[in-house]
């Protein structure tokens, strides 16, 4: 079914309507919960030293890189059951892990970008999962670029080469008439106690790609943003890291970059209520973006992946 054009002119969206409160969080080592009480997040300090190339240590990355994409549920449900979090008294509609509300939001400036997901509903909650493997660039420029993105992180935290510790927020997320509990990987914390996510961008497009930086912070409750301004060769100079705080972001740079953070949560709502209404009661269902244009399409199917 598609549904683009039952919700296409209903995501403009009050941004005092959404609220993130963070409730927790959790370490995750190759997809096993190792501690579900306070994850260890790595201490930010700002960087000191001079351009960074974040091209050392490419070859080996690819060599070794295998991207499991850390996408799966269960370990949040995991953290859900572990912790006793009563879903049904704390009114909460949706569960999912970020990358997905992140692909539904970002849909509006990236229509060519083919994702899919399952919805299930199971006592009256809906659990949005993806465990597909993210697929490994095969451009050589895309590998270099993500790879920066990994680098750069590694070099800001101080994080070892062998440390495959992924630290998780968990987070109370309310979209309008809809409260979720979302979890999502993030970097550090600052001396404050500040969450931040930490990300590169082309310094040429930095106020139009800031967007997707944004909502990837904000709906995990991050209260910062940090960037590294890269050249197309991968160089971040020291003057190029910027600190953003995440509640200024959208004042500061929309209207440059010609994007809104309301357009991406009422969109986000939208797409939210349309499976509230339409996904029956222990029913899985596929939502889907594909053939590179403004498509979404729901499909059931009689498979259970809850259980």
């Amino acid at each position: 079914m598609d549904i683009w054009n039952s919700i296409k002119s209903n995501y403009i969206f009050d941004l005092s309507r959404s609220e993130v409160e963070i409730i927790g969080s959790y370490n995750l080592l190759q997809k096993n919960v190792i501690n579900i009480d306070e994850a260890q997040f790595q201490l930010y300090t700002p960087y000191e030293g001079g351009t960074i190339n974040l091209n050392v240590g490419f070859e080996e990355f690819i060599d070794t890189h295998e991207n499991e994409g850390h996408s799966s549920l269960e370990e949040l449900r995991t953290w859900i059951r572990e912790k006793a979090f009563d879903l049904e008294n704390e009114n909460i509609s949706f569960v999912s892990k970020r990358g997905i509300l992140i692909n539904i939001g970002y849909s509006l400036y990236k229509p060519n970008d083919d994702w899919s997901f399952k919805v299930c509903r199971k006592d009256n909650v809906l659990y949005l999962s993806d465990d597909r493997k993210n697929e490994v660039p095969t451009r050589e420029y895309l590998r270099r670029a993500s790879y920066w993105c990994t680098n750069f992180e590694r070099i800001i935290t101080g994080k070892a080469d062998e440390d495959d510790i992924l630290s998780y927020l968990v987070a109370k997320l309310i979209i309008g008439d809809f409260q979720c509990i979302v979890a999502g990987k993030t970097a550090c914390n600052d001396e404050d106690g500040n969450f931040m996510e930490i990300k590169t961008a082309n310094s040429r497009y930095y106020s139009e790609r800031i967007n997707r930086g944004w909502l990837q912070a904000y709906l995990c409750g991050n209260q910062k943003l940090l960037y590294g301004l890269r050249d197309q060769k991968g160089y971040v100079k020291a003057d190029e890291i910027k600190v953003e705080d995440v509640a200024e972001v959208p004042n500061k740079y929309q209207w440059q970059g010609n994007w809104s953070a309301s357009s991406m949560l009422g969109f986000i709502e939208s797409v939210l209520k349309y499976l509230q209404d339409n996904v029956p009661e222990g029913a899985t269902c596929s939502l889907r973006q594909n053939n590179g244009r403004y498509l979404l399409h729901l499909e059931c199917e009689n498979q259970v992946f809850l259980r």
